[in-house]
């Protein structure tokens, strides 16, 4: 009995390490593969114009700019990044107008008063 418990002890701990190992290796190789995928599919996107770009939030530099990354790292990424970075800055000019606005312009509050004596 004790031979077997020192036998099947290093065993475990050696099948445990060649698991780690292997799942290491396969997510490498996983991402390996979704960075080619997402690479095409941003391939596909430089074919788009300038106005199908500008309805995602992109332009084409971006798209430029994510394809110069490494084959390896997922070009995707650097997309969202880009996008959300512009939306957060469209977001910023949107509250800094609202801010710094008139609170209400003459020539609106007479056409209010206009169309409201229409009705």
């Amino acid at each position: 009995m004790l031979i077997m418990t020192l036998v099947a002890k290093p065993l475990s701990t050696i099948s445990s390490g060649v698991t780690r190992v292997a799942i290491s290796g396969f997510g490498g190789v996983a991402q390996l593969v979704r960075a080619f995928i997402h690479r095409r599919e941003v391939m596909r996107l430089a074919e788009l114009d300038e106005r199908g770009l500008k309805d995602i939030g992109l332009v084409r530099s971006d798209i430029a700019g994510a394809l110069a990354t490494s084959w390896y790292k997922d070009p995707s990424a650097v997309l969202q990044d880009r996008s959300q970075a512009q939306a957060g800055a469209a977001a910023a000019r949107r509250e800094h107008a609202q801010l710094h606005a008139p609170t209400r312009p003459k020539l609106a509050a007479k056409a209010d008063l206009a169309v409201a004596r229409c009705a």
